[in-house]
């Protein structure tokens, strides 16, 4: 019996079979497979590939036995060498990097499975399958043990079958959303992400989903998402495409990320077209003055320099991490919404340039009633699309509405960026209303507005109350932008207009373990008593502060003639 008449589906279900065929699949079948160490862009390719609706059971059986059997297990690795050794060669599943070595006119693949990094690859195999110098790509592989040819590096990669869609119809894609509604296209959306459309009901909530996938699709676009833990903060991306690379919570340094000036390889950032860091508040940089100021700069410019070298990439960059909530919004201890990152990343340089920033903590947890049961895009297809749409430019269609008087030249930049990913997700064809239109130019606003709002806590003096968004929105609905939003303008305060006696307001330095980390405005209030000597401060602002206040009146009181 047909996979599709055992199994029910919706009308969206048979709509999307009947428009995209071959790449579409079944996501419950995908999720029941038990393709286990394996990433969902990979399992899926193998069902839509080997599994045919007509024999279903047949095929899948056959899919797990030959992924049990060539895909070994961590602690099996050991076993895997000794067949290598045992029998000559080797066919296994695993994830195949290359690289050049210039200075050795060699090329080496990196093998997990038998834990060598000096693998010898012929060059008709690098140059079949470019994937392989791009990030790495699964397949399977053939591993000969040669030690004739080399002794010091007997392994040699003699065959490589990649698993990955060809180049994607990017054109025909776009084509045919014109077959599908605003909201069927956007449910599409969602199972093809491995979410289940009823189980986010609310239209925000799924175009905050979306939002996730927005520097896959975008050039150098720089996102935060902080929220509860088990949301998925960085489940999407990393399974979405292999272009993807997370760093959890591990160190970055200029070598890793940047270039290694030893090697002379290129980094992550020039390999991969997005990098995700996870766990933020437990990553550490390496080096972290340097570090951080090429970051800052490749943020700014999509550009950064190693030794005496240049160089560009597209990459965007996404931060991912754990904050604590009260209920559907933030606790009300965080001062502001950059509290959760490391003591160096919490500079105005470094989050000025950070485009937007996801409210994790509305984002529902990830159980399995959320997971996508029906029809979506075949992962490696739809991470290809996506990538590919990154040569489009949807920003002139953010500026047709014009933007808010006083933002800044970044916030215009981060909230086009915004939009134009937005819309290739939404809309790729570029057709949307203007409802639409300004519906999307909103939540990108939103987002850039929400980094604004914490800058203007971190540092006042520097970051002023203003309003993000097109020409004629007056107020952004999120619920911690919502107060925010009817008090763009600095409120009078009677301080800083008139003298009163006993209270003044002054600028505090904010220290952290490492050393000053910002700014704060404070109101200092002083009292002095009949018969006391000297003034009082009030309140619990520390020795410091106190014996300050009265070393200045001090000085005042026995030199005010000077005055």
């Amino acid at each position: 019996m047909s996979l599709y008449s055992e199994l029910s589906f919706s009308a969206l279900d048979q709509k999307a079979r009947a428009v995209f065929g071959d790449h579409v699949v079944v996501k419950a079948l995908a999720q029941q497979a038990g393709l286990h160490g394996l990433p969902r862009y990979v399992s899926e390719y193998l069902i839509a590939k080997y599994v045919k609706p007509d024999t279903w059971r047949d095929d899948l059986a056959k899919v797990q036995a030959k992924t049990k059997d060539l895909l070994p297990d961590l602690d099996h690795r050991e076993f895997v060498k000794e067949r290598l050794l045992r029998t000559g060669e080797l066919v296994i599943i695993d994830n195949i990097e290359a690289r050049i070595d210039l200075r050795g006119g060699q090329r080496w693949a990196r093998v997990p499975a038998i834990q060598d990094e000096r693998v010898r690859v012929a060059s008709a195999l690098s140059e079949q399958n470019p994937g392989l110098l791009l990030g790495g790509l699964w397949g399977t592989a053939k591993v000969k043990y040669a030690p004739e040819a080399d002794n010091d590096n007997p392994n040699e990669l003699v065959s490589f079958t990649p698993f990955q869609v060809g180049p994607p119809d990017v054109a025909g894609y776009r084509a045919k959303r014109s077959e599908f509604t605003t909201d069927e296209w956007i449910e599409l959306m969602l199972q093809s992400a491995g979410y289940a459309p009823a189980a986010f009901p609310e239209r925000r909530i799924r175009m905050l989903l979306l939002a996730r996938l927005i520097a896959l699709v975008e050039r150098n676009v720089n996102l935060i998402e902080l929220g509860p833990r088990q949301t998925g903060k960085t489940f999407l991306l990393r399974n979405v495409s292999p272009r993807v690379f997370t760093i959890s919570g591990g160190k970055a340094t200029p070598a890793n990320l940047f270039v290694n000036l030893s090697t002379r390889a290129v980094g992550i950032l020039g390999t991969r077209k997005v990098v995700v860091f996870d766990e933020i508040a437990h990553t550490s940089f390496g080096d972290e003055d340097a570090t951080l100021s090429t970051l800052k700069d490749f943020m700014e410019s999509g550009q950064f320099s190693r030794g005496a070298k240049s160089f560009a990439t597209d990459a965007s960059l996404v931060f991912a991490g754990n904050l604590d909530v009260d209920g559907n919004q933030p606790d009300p201890r965080y001062r502001h919404l950059f509290e959760p990152l490391p003591d160096e990343l919490v500079d105005s340089a470094f989050l000025d340039r950070i485009h937007g920033y996801i409210p994790g903590w509305e984002m529902p947890k990830i159980t399995p009633a959320a997971l996508s049961q029906g029809v979506g895009f075949v992962t490696d297809y739809f991470g290809e699309v996506l990538a590919k749409m990154r040569q489009d430019d949807f920003q002139l269609k953010a500026r047709e509405l014009g933007m808010a008087v006083g933002m800044t030249r970044r916030d215009q930049v981060a909230v086009e960026r915004l939009s134009s990913g937005l819309l290739k997700l939404i809309y790729p064809d570029g057709k949307a209303t203007d409802d639409e239109l300004r519906e999307v130019v909103a939540l990108a606003s939103e987002l850039r507005q929400r980094v604004h709002n914490q800058l203007t806590e971190i540092a006042p003096g520097e970051f002023k109350p203003r309003l993000i968004g097109y020409a004629g929105l007056t107020e952004h609905t999120a619920g911690d932008l919502q107060s925010a939003s009817r008090d763009m303008l600095p409120k009078e305060d009677r301080l800083n207009r008139e003298a009163i006696v006993g209270a003044v307001t002054a600028l505090a330095v904010v220290m952290r373990d490492t050393g000053p980390a910002g700014g704060d405005l404070i109101l200092i209030q002083a009292s002095a008593f009949a018969g006391a000597p000297g003034v009082n401060v009030t309140g619990l602002h520390g020795n410091v502060l106190s014996d300050s206040v009265r070393t200045a009146y001090n000085i005042v009181r026995t030199r005010f003639r000077d005055f």
